[in-house]
């Protein structure tokens, strides 16, 4: 059940963004948008549904992320968890288990949507094919060129130039899809949400 929150990190920190951008490219005028907004603040749904298009999970919560990629991202329902990044290190609290995981920070940007935040071309380029969507307007599809990446599609739905969903497929033909309401863009922000200590008497699992 816990699969779907568990796996947000690889998903996270792209969830905001408007820019008038001329771009000869798709690659190069999603690179334009996502390098405008500094900090984002708001609530989020999740759902997971199969192949088939039957319900899996669904869960909620409230996040916030601020360039080039620090992250506070917390599920309150139907599981209470926690992930938060600093750019050095990611760290995926779970209360009901009294178990942290820290992953490398480094290690799961290059493979992932985090490095979208940095607006930067090149990047995009290199693991990820870009286009746009010839029947939904202002929307984004990203494939992956690596093989070891944990998604095969990834596409982003703007509404009057601001990002209101994503939807993540899998290999396995699953969708995750991310709605977002209510959002503070480019609010202050307390740097002290990127900061975590783990709660005494917590076990801590490293993966290197």
């Amino acid at each position: 059940m816990k699969k779907l929150i568990a796996n947000i990190s690889f998903l996270l920190p792209i969830l905001f963004f408007t820019a008038h951008v001329s771009a000869s490219t798709p690659a190069e005028e999603l690179a334009e948008i996502l390098k405008v907004y500094e900090t984002v603040q708001g609530n989020f749904n999740q759902t997971l549904v199969d192949s088939k298009g039957q319900s899996i999970q669904e869960s909620s919560g409230v996040f916030t992320v601020k360039s080039p990629g620090y992250f506070n991202w917390e599920t309150k329902d139907p599981f209470p968890q926690l992930l938060i990044a600093d750019l050095k290190t990611i760290w995926l609290y779970d209360p009901d288990l009294e178990q942290v995981t820290e992953s490398p920070y480094s290690a799961s940007v290059d493979q992932s949507p985090a490095l979208l935040l940095s607006g930067n071309v090149e990047l995009i380029k290199a693991n990820y094919n870009v286009t746009k969507s010839d029947v939904v307007k202002d929307t984004f599809i990203l494939t992956p060129i690596s093989t070891e990446s944990n998604f095969t599609a990834l596409e982003l739905l703007f509404a009057d130039a601001i990002l209101v969903s994503m939807q993540l497929k899998d290999s396995l033909e699953q969708t995750t899809t991310f709605t977002f309401r209510e959002l503070a863009i480019n609010s202050p922000v307390d740097n002290t949400l990127f900061i975590f200590e783990a709660p005494e008497g917590v076990d801590i699992l490293k993966n290197e």
